[in-house]
């Protein structure tokens, strides 16, 4: 099986890793081998720039490169912004230590920052509980349909057992038929 381009880029970035003596801090990764290995676009790189989120190292002719710790921060975005956490909520995150003039300023900048963030994902993990709890309740009642020989439709299904039921998850708005609620 041929390798693709993917394999021959992270080829090449396991070989560059293995010749620098700081992987860390080495600037070595190019601009569209950070895109491909975050599955994400050069553009979108940029955009992070432009935001002040990230400072990519600049060749003399203006090749961005990228270190490892370049890499973890980009993850770090990446999954805040996976959260749906606001892309302003992470530059204010990136930018308080930097744009601070005392270690006192910025400890209260991130720290009031990072207390909205804890209160925002706080109320996203009480959400997606609710949400598990809909699907399992959903997925209780719709295995009960399993082998049923019946149009699924409202009308096929008055009488039937789970039909009674479909209260016990918000889901079934969704799943069932449109007509339940005209009628």
């Amino acid at each position: 099986m041929k390798p693709s381009s993917l394999d021959y880029s992270k080829m090449r970035m396991q070989k560059r890793q293995h010749n620098t003596t700081d992987n860390q801090t080495r600037p070595s990764y190019k601009i569209g081998e950070v895109a491909e290995l975050l599955d994400t676009t050069p553009r979108t790189l940029r955009f992070y720039e432009e935001q002040g989120m990230l400072m990519p190292f600049r060749t003399d002719k203006g090749t961005r490169l990228y270190t490892k710790d370049d890499i973890v921060r980009l993850r770090v975005i990446q999954q805040l912004a996976h959260l749906d956490v606001p892309l302003c909520s992470i530059r204010e995150l990136a930018i308080a230590r930097p744009e601070s003039r005392s270690g006192d300023e910025a400890s209260h900048k991130v720290f009031t920052l990072l207390n909205e963030l804890r209160v925002d994902v706080e109320k996203k993990k009480k959400e997606c509980e609710d949400a598990q709890q809909q699907i399992a309740a959903a997925l209780q009642l719709v295995k009960q349909c399993f082998g049923c020989q019946e149009k699924p439709t409202f009308q096929d299904c008055k009488g039937c057992p789970v039909e009674k039921k479909t209260n016990r998850s918000r889901l079934f708005q969704l799943i069932w038929d449109q007509n339940q609620a005209r009628e």
